[in-house]
């Protein structure tokens, strides 16, 4: 459980962390002008976003523009509040340069934790993408994750494709 602290303790935690940053990529480069101003920026705005900020920091749909391939469904969780309650929604990701379904969910991992929020990948299978007939399927499972809930994943593909015949089956792998 995490401590409810003043926000002027995650400031300044916040903005140590970017002197030892600065102090650390200056020190490993023979020219302290290589790190640019909006990268310091970046890294102070990432910090102090709220948990809600962050979430919404993670697209909901991440997906191949066309073809079949392996998706996970992943639980996106941000930073616990002064509530207790840590703020969560689920996201899809899919890819066709993925051979497996932890590929998809590293792949995933990588790209956001830089913002501070953790996953859990609760389940996978497939989709079929055809934008020329405006039509996505989402079908099987994963044999490392196991099945994601479809029709959750119909839901948040509906919110990024609404004009799309999108349609969801326990068939096949």
């Amino acid at each position: 459980m995490l401590i409810s602290r003043p926000r002027y303790i995650y400031f300044i935690t916040h903005f140590i962390a970017v002197l030892f940053y600065v102090s650390f990529h200056c020190s490993h480069r023979n020219n302290c002008d290589t790190l640019p101003l909006c990268h310091l920026n970046q890294i102070c705005k990432r910090t102090l976003m709220t948990a809600a900020e962050k979430l919404a920091a993670v697209p909901d749909v991440d997906i191949d523009p066309e073809g079949t391939f392996k998706y996970v469904l992943i639980r996106v969780f941000g930073p616990e509040g002064p509530d207790g309650k840590e703020p969560s929604k689920l996201v899809v990701r899919g890819y066709k340069r993925a051979g497996f379904h932890s590929d998809v969910y590293d792949e995933t991992m990588d790209r956001v934790k830089g913002l501070g929020v953790d996953t859990e990948c609760t389940g996978g299978g497939r989709i079929q993408h055809d934008p020329s007939a405006k039509v996505i399927k989402v079908y099987g499972y994963s044999q490392g994750f196991g099945k994601a809930d479809h029709s959750k994943t119909v839901e948040i593909l509906k919110t990024a494709y609404p004009d799309y015949n999108i349609t969801w089956s326990d068939e096949g792998y």
